[in-house]
């Protein structure tokens, strides 16, 4: 087997299996996103693995593999992460995330992955916005100014990610650099007190297949927070459903305080998405 640097050419060429996964070339970005494929003795692809740093984590390495169904289970996907590893121009834990039911959950756990969240998987009603409450205080996220919306957004991501995977020093502007090409406002909600301030702030995306929304208080200890926020969901599923969307994602995790209780009222949710922490052992 031979691992090399994976070329556009190999992007262009690629089998239908490797084409399951967004494998871009060696160093599309920088020396922090690197990409490889191996190959069998014939030259013929057997596997491929990603890693890459973001601007907003740039603390751990996310990683992806990639290996042909009929080389499975043969150290093919154990080989190219100690040669990703390998690469990292200084040693970075690597973060990985998939459903709780994938298999590939075995393997990183032999690396001794530690479960750092959990996201629901599942598509939930819009029509189910009459189970929550409304709030006077909630309206459109495009009341509001962008500077303002952005402000609140950037502080809500901050803390509701600070205790799992904390943003870099840099990373408030990356975080709402392409936001304004990426959401709905009208579909968005806010909650603001009767100061002016925005106290609880919840976006939809739009930029994919499927609206999806996320969003929680932009204090940890914001007072009443429960309500305000359920108060923002109900408005927005009221709006997508208005809008004709009978079904949504949600970008929220079980330690959301004031969003994960009402994932019954919204659900329930049957699927997790798992994220782990593991260390890459390195060839040498």
């Amino acid at each position: 087997m031979i691992v090399r640097s994976l070329t556009s050419d190999d992007v262009s060429l690629a089998p239908a299996w490797l084409r399951e996964r967004s494998m871009l070339p060696d160093r599309w970005s920088d020396e922090h996103t690197r990409t490889l494929i191996a190959e069998d003795g014939a030259g013929e692809p057997i596997g491929a693995g990603t890693m890459w740093t973001s601007r907003v984590h740039p603390d751990r390495y996310s990683v992806d593999l990639i290996v042909a169904p009929a080389h499975r289970r043969a150290g093919i996907a154990t080989a190219l992460l100690a040669a990703l590893a390998d690469l990292q121009p200084a040693p970075k834990p690597l973060i990985w995330g998939a459903a709780e039911t994938d298999p590939a959950q075995e393997f990183v756990a032999a690396f001794g992955g530690r479960t750092i969240q959990r996201a629901p998987l599942d598509t939930f009603q819009t029509s189910r916005a009459v189970r929550l409450r409304p709030h006077d205080d909630v309206a459109s996220a495009a009341a509001v100014s962008r500077v303002a919306l952005e402000q609140a957004w950037a502080d809500m991501y901050e803390w509701t990610h600070a205790d799992w995977h904390p943003m870099g020093p840099d990373a408030r502007a990356a975080l709402v650099e392409d936001l304004w090409d990426e959401i709905d406002p009208h579909l968005s909600s806010v909650a603001v007190s009767a100061s002016g301030a925005i106290d609880a702030v919840l976006l939809v995306y739009i930029d994919g297949a499927r609206p999806v929304v996320a969003g929680e208080t932009v204090a940890r200890n914001t007072a009443a927070g429960a309500t305000l926020l359920e108060g923002c969901v109900r408005r927005t599923f009221e709006q997508l459903a208005g809008s004709g969307v009978a079904e949504t994602l949600l970008d929220a995790h079980e330690t959301d305080p004031h969003f994960a209780p009402l994932f019954d009222a919204l659900g329930p949710v049957t699927r997790w998405h798992r994220i782990v922490e593991f260390h890459p052992r390195r060839s040498a």
